[in-house]
């Protein structure tokens, strides 16, 4: 029972890896891309144990016009895909009531408490202190309005074991000299940390984990079988058979599911960077903005803006006005930036109720999922690789998982 095989090769499927090969399982990680080249790549880089506060808000029933029409909205939704896709937005919604967004919170709360722990525990071996920084998110809102209107949400934040500062506008503006002076006030979330270089970080656990004995197989899952004794994973080129398997495909992880007989209302969050060439630390901190729902953080390649939510599926084109309207405000904010040198496009995987699925498929336990992490995946990456060894050593988790198990669907 000691051959096991995580389909995925994301942050969650590396962490996951390293954790069941460190405790004496035989691994082997299988994906078709370069282990933490998808989306686990292009992200806002942050280690965002704060970000307790869901996709789902009451507000949005509000804001349905805006993100059905409004193409520069933080959230916005593609209105044809929605027409093919109803079902789905339809859950989202429910799960927008002021009851089912504390739970959600509450539940997300409880994993991001121990996320930073993990990953620690990970740090411990693999050294990767050069790529992490720890001066804290900077959250900025531009009017007061909008200052107002996410009280709701700092309270719950700080409900959930957050620390929070206010800070003023002279406050700002004496930490980050640099910005434009748009801003009405801010919060700093404490003990944040972000990093410069996320596909180091990946890198180096996926390093680790192969010196640990793990092996990687760089092809694609076309089909799963199942056995009481066994899984088959039919690749593209052969067959490979294990005790046990682990799905931690991300936004494609629903396509394996079906291989196997689940089936799991799982959709994606496009989002999206602008990379600019400035590598002279115009920024101290990873600063966010509230009213475009992205953040701007120096890493090694330069200052990249990154986030927004699309809801547009995964086949089609990246949206070039997002692209530019995240350029536009992010100058807006910082002045001082100066050419762009890429842009980017990835898939978080989302489920309506914006918790992720992990536990045992519906159909044997020989099969287990770990997915759906929406844009936590990179913070949730650690502590999820934990709970599947837990799962996998039939030991009981510290962390309440009830909420994330794959029979709520």
């Amino acid at each position: 029972m000691n051959n096991i095989a995580v389909g995925g090769a994301g942050i969650v499927g590396i962490c996951t890896a390293y954790f069941l090969q460190k405790s004496g399982f035989n691994v082997t990680l299988i994906d078709k891309e370069i282990p933490g080249t998808m989306t686990s790549y292009g992200h806002a880089c942050t280690f965002a144990d704060y970000a307790s506060i869901p996709v789902n808000s009451p507000k949005l029933f509000r804001d349905i016009p805006i993100m059905l029409f409004k193409k520069n909205a933080p959230l916005s939704v593609d209105f044809f895909y929605v027409l093919k896709n109803l079902s789905w937005c339809v859950n989202f919604l429910k799960n927008c009531r002021k009851d089912r967004v504390e739970y959600i919170s509450t539940s997300l709360g409880g994993l991001l408490q121990h996320a930073n722990i993990f990953y620690d525990k990970i740090f411990e071996e693999v050294d990767v202190k050069k790529y992490i920084k720890n001066e804290e998110v900077l959250y900025l809102y531009e009017t007061k309005k909008a200052y107002e209107d996410a009280k709701s949400s700092t309270k719950q934040r700080i409900m959930n074991g957050i620390n929070v500062r206010e800070m003023s506008k002279n406050e700002i503006k004496e930490l980050e000299p640099n910005l434009a002076p748009v801003y009405y006030r801010g919060e700093m979330f404490k003990g944040s940390r972000h990093t410069t270089n996320p596909l180091a970080i990946s890198t180096k656990i996926f390093e680790t984990f192969i010196n640990l004995g793990g092996k990687f197989l760089q092809k694609k899952i076309t089909n799963v079988s199942y056995s009481e004794k066994s899984v088959t994973l039919y690749l593209d080129t052969n067959t490979e058979t294990f005790d046990k398997f682990v799905v931690c495909s991300g936004a494609w992880s629903n396509i394996v599911a079906n291989y196997i007989g689940d089936n799991f209302p799982l959709d994606t969050e496009r989002g999206y960077h602008v990379l600019f060439e400035n590598k002279e630390n115009l920024i101290n901190r990873p600063i966010g903005w509230s009213e475009f729902g992205f953040y701007l953080v120096q890493i090694e390649e330069g200052i990249r803006a990154a986030g927004t939510v699309e809801i547009a599926g995964l086949n089609k084109k990246p949206n070039k006005e997002r692209i530019k309207m995240i350029e536009a405000q992010a100058r807006k904010v910082l002045p001082s930036l100066t050419k762009v040198k890429n842009d980017w496009i990835g898939f978080r995987p989302t489920l309506p109720d914006s918790l992720p699925v992990i536990g045992h498929s519906l159909k044997t336990k020989r099969i287990l999922y770990a997915f759906g992490h929406q844009h936590l995946g990179w913070t949730l990456g650690a502590v999820t690789g934990s709970l599947i060894e837990n799962i996998l050593k039939d030991q009981q988790p510290n962390i309440n998982i009830e909420a994330f198990s794959p029979s709520r669907f």
